[in-house]
């Protein structure tokens, strides 16, 4: 009798393992980033070919990048949206700044934006509103 229960044990054992391991821990997908995206024509720049204000979302990461290919770029804000500022890119290359840490509803304006080592003119117009995720 004694050798019934070790065998039921033994099978209530396995096919608890079987269940454990065919467990699959499932993780939150992480929103894409939003590209903002700079460009310069003789001195007057762009961000997403508008000079104005474009929109973020508060809890998306913000990669900035050149709409073509670059050498250099910075963009300083009067008040930085981002947890680190300027925005800096020696290189060129893209630069994911991370999820906004202003507060919803606020505009931060440009205060200097270089692209190529060449500097934007009229960049206080320019800026990021974040607004709430949707």
């Amino acid at each position: 009798m004694a050798s019934r229960y070790k065998w039921l044990a033994l099978a209530v054992l396995a096919a608890f393992l079987v269940g454990l391991t065919s467990c699959q821990h499932v993780t939150a997908a992480q929103p894409a980033p939003q590209y903002i995206s700079l460009s310069y024509n003789n001195g007057a720049c762009q961000q997403n070919g508008s000079s104005g204000v474009i929109d973020i979302v508060q809890n998306q990461p913000v990669v900035f990048q050149g709409a073509t290919k670059l050498t250099q770029f910075q963009a300083q804000f009067t008040t930085c949206p981002f947890s680190s500022c300027p925005v800096n890119s020696p290189s060129g290359a893209a630069v994911n700044v991370g999820q906004p840490t202003g507060t919803v509803g606020t505009t931060y304006n440009y205060s200097s934006i270089t692209i190529n080592n060449q500097a934007c003119n009229g960049v206080g117009s320019m800026g990021l509103r974040v607004k709430s995720t949707p």
